[in-house]
């Protein structure tokens, strides 16, 4: 069956702003789901909201919930409850109104790396409460998989950047470093991260809706090519 409507949660965040625009630009006919009638964004975290919403709906793609490592820190249980009840109402909400079809936008779960490339079948060790909430959340949509006949799709994207992202990730704040002292302080300069832009993280998303596969993948996400931090905020610097 070929998908045409899809809901995505999240609309407004960082990745939903620019997959919400590329949806509507290849014919998806999109749900937004953060300005409802309900005169506030749909709550995850309210089974009702969202069944309603997934009414008539082809697919989703799950964007929505607490992303922020130190905010998970601080308060571990608003994480566990958005990022793994909204996951449960989501996917039951899926199951009740025959969606077949879900994208699950997952992060980093595996740790400190034991071997380059980081495959999907590397250890697993999240180290924070949001890494963990999001492995528990993948879990569940691989239970629902399996006991109800749901294709979904887990991406686990690396460091995803560009116009919109959060402040404090780390793109973003080198910026700012420079602009407002000319000069950036590092922590762990020699640490190297593959950085993907948000609007090929969207392509690959579109892509994945209209060849959907069968039962429930895993996939990492990134760009292909790790650099250090200090590479990074030298590069920046010299734009700058």
């Amino acid at each position: 069956m070929k998908i045409t409507k899809v809901l995505v949660t999240g609309t407004n965040g960082f990745i939903g702003t620019h997959l919400s625009k590329l949806l509507t630009e290849n014919g998806f006919n999109t749900v937004d789901s953060d300005s409802r009638s309900y005169n506030r964004p749909l709550d995850v975290t309210n089974l009702g909201q969202l069944a309603s919403t997934c009414e008539g709906v082809d697919a989703v793609v799950h964007l929505a919930g607490k992303t922020s490592i130190k905010s998970s820190l601080r308060d571990p249980y608003r994480t566990y409850y958005i990022n793994y009840v909204g996951a449960l109402n989501l996917i039951e909400a899926s199951r009740l109104r025959g969606v077949k079809r879900l994208i699950n936008v997952s992060t980093y779960v595996y740790g400190q790396p034991r071997h380059i490339p980081i495959n999907e079948k590397h250890r697993i060790n999240p180290h924070s409460p949001y890494n963990k909430s999001k492995l528990l959340a993948e879990k569940l949509f691989q239970f629902y998989s399996s006991d109800f006949g749901i294709d979904i799709v887990t991406l686990r994207p690396f460091q995803i950047y560009g116009p919109g992202a959060r402040p404090e990730s780390f793109i973003p704040s080198v910026i700012q470093q420079i602009a407002e002292r000319g000069e950036v302080s590092l922590n762990g300069k020699n640490v190297r991260r593959d950085f993907l832009f948000v609007y090929d993280f969207s392509v690959l998303i579109v892509a994945i809706l209209n060849d959907f596969p069968n039962g429930y993948n895993v996939y990492n996400v990134g760009y292909g090519k790790s650099y250090t931090l200090e590479k990074i905020a030298k590069i920046l610097a010299k734009l700058m």
